[in-house]
């Protein structure tokens, strides 16, 4: 079972296409390729960071003869890529507006859109209905509608 992170943007056109699921596990093509999967997912300063932290592990490991050093700094930044990128880019979408609605259990991705868009739609049904009356917006409704003195038709 893994998890998965359900995100909507902060303007969604249409729901079902707009929704984003991360997968929050073990992802061997960022343990394999960690700076290309960093620029992929436009996590640019993270691979920014990771590519001049690099380089003065490199200059280190030459200056003092530590030839490990760099084997052993790729191979920390490719699990720490493959354990938590996918955590730290639903947390940087989050920041740009994006909203975690939920972190569903399941065993792939189809049945996680499944339970999200399911329990999405229970949700939607059982909201009650409120009318909109001719000239007003979404949510722009009169008080007195709110408050039950004026019927749905426009009468008392």
């Amino acid at each position: 079972m893994a998890n998965f992170y359900v995100l909507t943007p902060p303007v969604p056109k249409d729901l079902e296409k707009d929704t984003l699921f991360i997968r929050d596990g073990f992802s061997w093509l960022a343990f394999l390729f960690p700076l290309p999967w960093l620029l992929f997912m436009r996590m640019w300063l993270i691979a920014g960071l990771a590519a001049i932290f690099y380089l003065v592990v490199a200059i280190a490991a030459e200056q003092w003869n530590l030839e490990g050093l760099p084997i052993a700094f790729s191979f920390i930044l490719s699990l720490w890529t493959a354990l938590e990128g996918n955590y730290v880019r639903a947390r940087m979408l989050e920041r740009k507006g994006w909203d975690i609605k939920a972190d569903i259990a399941a065993s792939d991705l189809d049945e996680a859109e499944e339970i999200y868009f399911t329990a999405e739609q229970a949700a939607r049904l059982s909201r009650p209905y409120i009318p909109r009356l001719e000239g007003y917006g979404a949510g722009k409704a009169p008080v007195t509608l709110a408050l039950g003195l004026i019927g749905s038709n426009g009468d008392r």
